[in-house]
């Protein structure tokens, strides 16, 4: 969220001109400079710019999320947990099959069928949950 811009933050047209013309135009470019530098761009005193740093940092942090959250949020949802691989003895293996909303690594040699895998899984995530997906 660093490459936000700083016109997006909340400051003010003139601050927001003084940092253009200093090349300063995102939250990162921003947050990179010491307050030394930041009072000498700005013309505003430590305290100012302290508040400064403080908005910025703020407007550009993610907001904070609790693991219970984010589990609430998942069981929220109406799509179920688990995409079925439709092969019962590995999806018995994996407790219901490849987890959704997560990255799912296949590895194995050449030829095993890692590929076709691939394919028959991005072909049943689109299809209905009445047809199996």
């Amino acid at each position: 969220m660093g490459s936000k811009k700083l016109k997006r933050v909340g400051l003010s047209q003139e601050l927001c001109d003084r940092l253009s013309r200093h090349q300063i135009l995102t939250c990162q470019d921003f947050l990179c400079l010491s307050p030394l530098e930041l009072m000498k761009v700005t013309g505003l005193s430590y305290r100012g710019v302290h508040e400064l740093l403080c908005m910025v940092s703020r407007a550009c942090a993610p907001k904070m999320q609790t693991a219970y959250g984010i589990k609430a949020q998942r069981s929220a949802d109406f799509s179920p947990a688990f995409l079925s691989t439709t092969l019962s003895a590995l999806d018995e293996a994996l407790h219901g099959g490849v987890a959704c909303g997560s990255l799912t690594e296949i590895t194995g040699p050449p030829g095993c069928g890692k590929t076709q895998f691939c394919i028959m899984m991005s072909i049943l995530a689109t299809l209905p949950t009445n047809m199996g997906g």
